[in-house]
């Protein structure tokens, strides 16, 4: 039998988390979601929960993570499914696959000026700045290069989705947005 690649659970991590829920369009909310699941929300709107961490030394494991889910109801209960993850360590991936079925891939951050960036085998997955005028800023993760929406401007980091030709400016939406050719048109009604 060959060793596992990773610890036994329960892990026990330490480092650093940031979490955020976004408000976004139901549109974008990356899938699958499990049979029967429904995205919490309000009208054309659903929450979608993001986690970028930094295991450090000292405990089971020490890589980066950016996690992201979709905070759902199932019958009465409620609780989170997570669609997408990245990580910097094939420990952590085999783990995270093997021991909780969550889909992580390996992917390299990087960090440059205060900026991280997330790339895996697909090209640029994320971006995020953390200032003191805006708390985080997503650069757009199509690499479409003619955005950079924040948080505050689109309420969303913006799951990987293929260019689309912008249409006219819907009410409520920033300018950024509007550049971005990679919002989905269905997201901007």
């Amino acid at each position: 039998m060959t060793p596992a690649l990773y610890p036994p659970p329960p892990w026990r991590l330490r480092g650093t988390v940031q979490a955020a829920l976004w408000r976004v369009p139901r549109a974008v909310l990356p899938g699958p979601l499990p049979a029967g699941a429904r995205p919490l929300g309000w009208g054309r709107t659903a929450l979608l929960a993001t986690a970028r961490a930094d295991w450090a030394p000292g405990g089971d494991l020490a890589y980066r993570e950016l996690v992201v889910a979709v905070p759902v109801r199932l019958g009465r209960r409620i609780g989170i499914t997570i669609t997408a993850a990245w990580v910097d360590s094939p420990a952590a991936l085999a783990g995270g696959r093997d021991l909780w079925a969550i889909p992580k891939r390996l992917g390299r951050f990087g960090t440059l000026g205060g900026r991280t960036a997330l790339t895996d085998a697909d090209g640029p997955v994320a971006a995020s700045r953390i200032g003191r005028r805006s708390r985080r800023r997503f650069a757009c993760r199509s690499g479409c290069g003619s955005c950079s929406r924040t948080a505050a401007a689109s309420g969303s980091p913006g799951p990987r989705r293929p260019a689309a030709p912008a249409p006219a400016v819907p009410n409520g939406t920033s300018r950024r947005q509007d550049r971005c050719r990679c919002w989905p048109a269905e997201g901007r009604s």
